[in-house]
C-alpha cells in the first residue's frame, strides 16, 4: 500500500546548513506500511536541495531487544519531486527515535526526533464500509418498495 507524499509534519529541525522536515503518512503512524517523506532546504535562503543523499533510520529499544529500520529516501519514490520519500514497514508500536541523515554539496548533517507509532487498527475498522454497505442496500430496497406501494395507493389504476 502506498500513501501520498507528505502527510503530517513529524518534525522540523535545523541541521548544519540544512533545514530538515519529516512528514509521515498515514496519520497517526501505525504498525505496518508507512510513507516517510523528507524535505531538505538550505538554511540560508530556504531553497530546496534537489541533489542530496537522504537516509532515514528508525530505532526502537525494548528491554533485551533493539528494532531498527533503515531506508534510503529518494526522489524516485516520491510523487512530489521536492521531497525525498522512503516507504518503510514499522514492525512494532511505541516511541521510535528517527535520524534523518543528509549529504549534499560536500556537507553532511543529521536531524533527530521521536515519533509515536500506534498499534495496528483492528480489521473491522479497516472494513467498516463493507459491513455498512449491506444494511444500507437493504434499507434502500425497503424504501423503494414503500414508495411504490404508496404510489399505487395514491394513484389507483383506471380500468378500461
Amino acid at each position: 500500500m502506498l500513501y501520498a507524499d507528505g502527510g503530517t509534519v513529524l518534525f522540523h529541525k535545523q541541521a548544519g546548513p540544512f533545514e530538515v522536515t519529516l512528514f509521515g503518512s498515514p496519520t497517526p503512524l501505525r504498525v505496518g506500511s508507512a510513507d516517510l517523506s523528507v524535505m531538505v532546504q538550505k538554511t540560508a535562503d530556504s531553497s530546496s536541495v534537489s541533489d542530496a543523499e537522504v537516509n532515514v533510520h528508525l530505532k526502537r529499544s525494548e528491554p533485551g531487544n533493539i528494532v531498527e529500520v533503515i531506508a534510503p529516501a529518494t526522489h524516485a519514490k516520491a510523487t512530489n519531486k521536492l521531497l525525498y520519500a522512503a516507504h518503510v514497514h514499522l514492525p512494532a508500536a511505541g516511541t521510535w527515535r528517527v535520524d534523518v541523515e543528509v549529504a549534499a554539496a560536500g556537507s553532511t548533517a543529521s536531524a533527530s526526533g521521536q515519533v509515536t507509532v500506534q498499534p495496528p487498527e483492528p480489521p473491522a475498522a479497516n472494513y467498516w464500509g463493507y459491513f455498512a454497505l449491506v444494511p444500507f442496500v437493504i434499507l434502500l430496497f425497503v424504501f423503494n418498495r414503500w414508495l411504490k406501494r404508496r404510489r399505487r395507493m395514491t394513484y389507483p389504476r383506471v380500468q378500461r
